[in-house]
């Protein structure tokens, strides 16, 4: 199951199910063929704008936020022009990593697998620092670049 898929799922799981913890999450999704890590759970939580809100019973279960239309692509670039400290292409791949050890890189993976573009194949996060996986050297180089033009100008949007 890909992550769209598994995204997919957690949206209908939450629709259907009062959800209180990422565990009870786990374990549907596993119910459901789906397996993840407790961090890809959270990086799904957060892509899909999922937050827990009271019931009233005072326990708190995982819902849908409601929101605008949200800009996937203008929700990157804030996140790389306040979050990225170097961008380095690499061949086919992208070494980004963000600023003052921040443990940010798993949520910025999540915000670039949620942009339409082709190019990208995946990604892999650590704590601070992400590998972007492209399809070509070419398409590497373009995303570093334009990436890297929004570091050094924290103006670019």
């Amino acid at each position: 199951m890909n992550y769209k898929e598994r995204r997919q799922l957690i949206y209908e799981l939450i629709q259907t199910n009062k959800i209180e913890t990422q565990e009870q999450l786990l374990l549907l999704l596993k119910t459901h063929g789906a397996t993840a890590t407790q961090a890809t759970i959270s990086r799904d939580i957060h892509a899909l704008h999922i937050s827990k809100v009271p019931d009233d019973d005072g326990r708190s279960y995982y819902v849908k936020a409601p929101s605008a239309a949200v800009n996937r692509e203008r929700q990157l670039r804030e996140a790389i022009r306040d979050r990225v400290a170097t961008v380095t292409a690499v061949q086919f791949t992208v070494v980004i990593q963000t600023s003052m050890k921040l443990t940010y890189a798993p949520i910025l993976a999540g915000l670039i697998d949620d942009v339409e573009n082709d190019d990208i194949a995946g990604t892999i996060a650590g704590t601070d620092t992400l590998l972007v996986i492209m399809k070509n050297n070419e398409a590497a180089q373009e995303f570093a670049d334009w990436a890297d033009a929004i570091v050094k100008d924290r103006k670019v949007y």
